[in-house]
């Protein structure tokens, strides 16, 4: 009798033993990376080195130290587009885009936006954007590509920090030509959506270009990793929210000739302050002047970001690809990136 019930016990036995081992890995859960959360705790942050303030992380992503170290103590960071490709887009292909991101403010971005006096530059290169995207994709239908631009650090030579990568989609608009002029046609359907992922593949967040009854204001939607939306980037407005707001003036140089997209809090719609290194400025994405040279012989547009106050390493990482998808949907598309059809 022993003899037939042993192959059961020793089921039992080795089922039990399993279980053990279950609730022993479970309670010998290893720490979490530094400035993250566990998954279960979403209120207590950890210190990235003991005595240091721990940044303010709203979820519960993994984030590299190399994310940690080069986003972290970042309030504002410039984002220069390269002339890179002329000679191709001059014969109508659309050239891969190409960024390098500086800490701070540059010396190119002096042109009286700035509040006071001029700020010193910060040359140090932190970081570079270069699109990876299939060549007939980018020659017959631009606006409508799918494409990924990895980040590396501190060059294009550097190891990888963060992915942004797009679907195919259609594009913000069309424009049909007939014998009686262009329609202008807007899309609200499988709009252009940048994800974001860290360098092992962790999702971080993403960022979604809007339609809705204000057809006239390009505006885009950032959510965290939870998909939870946070911000709205979007200008001031005019005529009731139906028209956008160029410059606050034209006395300061090239400020009235650019629509400073502002970054607003998703549930108030309120524009939201920026962080202590912005000097002042509310949290926004502004693209300024790039020189008379670039901006006359080139395509290329330069930004800077101004990070929210008391923004993530995981949303500044999510903002950096917002500030990709809006001069892919703002101001590539105005160069002939829209589908255009005629009839």
């Amino acid at each position: 009798v022993f003899s037939r019930k042993a192959p059961l016990l020793r089921r039992q036995d080795k089922a039990l033993g399993r279980g053990r081992l279950r609730a022993l890995f479970r309670m010998s859960e290893p720490p979490p990376r530094p400035g993250c959360y566990r998954s279960s705790d979403t209120t207590t942050p950890i210190p990235a080195v003991p005595g240091s303030v721990a940044l303010p992380v709203t979820t519960a992503v993994p984030l590299t130290q190399t994310m940690e170290r080069v986003l972290g103590p970042c309030d504002v960071v410039s984002v220069q587009q390269t002339p890179r490709g002329c000679c191709q887009e001059a014969f109508g292909c659309t050239a891969r885009s190409e960024y390098r991101l500086y800490a701070g403010f540059t010396e190119n971005m002096r042109n009286g936006i700035l509040p006071g006096a001029n700020v010193e530059s910060d040359p140090l290169q932190i970081g570079h954007m270069l699109e990876e995207s299939p060549f007939c994709d980018r020659c017959f239908w631009s606006g409508m590509r799918r494409f990924s631009i990895p980040i590396t650090v501190p060059d294009e030579n550097g190891e990888v920090m963060m992915y942004n990568e797009k679907d195919f989609s259609l594009p913000t608009h069309c424009i049909l030509h007939g014998d009686n002029g262009d329609i202008w046609i807007p899309c609200c359907c499988n709009l252009p959506t940048l994800k974001t992922y860290t360098s092992d593949r962790t999702y971080v967040g993403k960022t979604k270009y809007v339609c809705d009854e204000y057809l006239c204001v390009p505006k885009l939607r950032t959510y965290d990793a939870n998909d939870n939306p946070m911000y709205m980037i979007r200008p001031e407005t005019c005529c009731a929210g139906c028209c956008p707001v160029c410059g606050t003036g034209c006395d300061k140089g090239s400020q009235c000739c650019y629509l400073p997209f502002y970054i607003h809090d998703h549930s108030t719609m309120q524009i939201v302050a920026g962080a202590p290194g912005g000097k002042g400025m509310p949290a926004q994405i502004r693209n300024v002047w790039a020189g008379f040279k670039r901006e006359c012989c080139t395509s290329a547009d330069n930004f800077f970001v101004v990070f929210p106050e008391g923004s993530s390493t995981a949303l500044k990482a999510a903002l950096l690809g917002s500030t990709a998808l809006l001069d892919f949907t703002v101001f590539e598309e105005k160069q002939g990136g829209c589908l255009i059809v005629s009839w």
